[in-house]
C-alpha cells in the first residue's frame, strides 16, 4: 500500500478544531503514540531506504497497542510504500532490528485526534517541543499519482486556512532531530 500525505504547522490548533467540527468532521479520543524509529546503519534519510518503526499507542487508559511499520520513500518522506503488522512484543522486535543491523533513529511521543473526510484520514498532531501539526492522507495503490493525490489534500485543507505555504516536509523524526542538531 502506498500513503501520500501533506503536513502543515498549525498555529491556531482551537480554531481548526472548532472549523472541523463545523464541517461534521469529528476526531477521536486522544491516543497517544511512542514511535521508535530505526534505520539502516549511516542512514541519513533519502528514498528507498527502509525505514522501521516501532509504534506503541495508549488511548484511554487502555491497554497498550504495539504496531511494527516498515516504510520506503517514494518521492519524498510523506510519500511512502507503508506495510504495518500488529506485535504483542516491543522489546524483542527490537532486538530483532538489532540484529539485523538497524540502528535507532529517533524515539519521540505525540498525541494524536484522528478524523476522516471521506477515503481521507486527518491527524490533528501535539509534539512537545516542536508544536501542533495536521495531516491529511490517503492509502493508494502504489500507482497513484502523487501530484494529483497532493493537490486533493491540499484542496480538503484549504477552507480550513491550511495552505501550502504552511507546509512541513519533514517526518516528525526528522524534525526531532533537526532540534537536537543531530540531522
Amino acid at each position: 500500500m502506498r500513503e501520500i500525505e501533506v503536513k502543515a504547522r498549525v498555529r491556531r490548533p482551537r480554531q481548526l478544531r472548532a472549523a472541523l467540527a463545523a464541517a461534521d468532521i469529528r476526531l477521536g479520543k486522544p491516543i497517544v503514540q511512542h514511535d521508535v524509529v530505526y534505520g539502516p546503519p549511516g542512514a541519513r534519510g533519502g528514498q528507498h531506504a527502509n525505514w522501521l518503526r516501532i509504534r506503541t499507542e495508549t488511548a484511554g487508559g487502555g491497554a497498550p497497542r504495539i504496531i511494527f511499520t516498515l516504510k520506503r520513500s517514494v518521492t519524498g518522506q510523506l510519500d511512502s510504500i507503508e506495510h504495518e503488522v500488529v506485535v504483542d512484543n516491543a522489546g524483542e522486535l527490537a532486538a530483532i532490528i538489532s540484529c539485523l543491523g538497524y540502528t535507532r533513529y529517533s524515539d519521540l511521543t505525540k498525541t494524536r485526534r484522528q478524523g476522516h473526510a471521506g477515503n481521507i484520514a486527518l491527524c490533528l498532531d501535539e509534539l512537545p517541543g516542536l508544536g501542533t501539526f495536521i495531516e491529511a492522507e490517503r492509502l493508494c495503490d502504489e500507482a497513484a499519482d502523487p501530484a494529483t493525490v497532493t493537490a486533493a489534500l491540499w484542496q480538503l485543507l484549504a477552507p480550513f486556512g491550511i495552505t501550502p505555504a504552511d507546509e512541513v516536509t519533514d517526518g516528525y523524526d526528522v524534525l526531532m532531530r533537526k532540534q537536537q542538531g543531530l540531522a
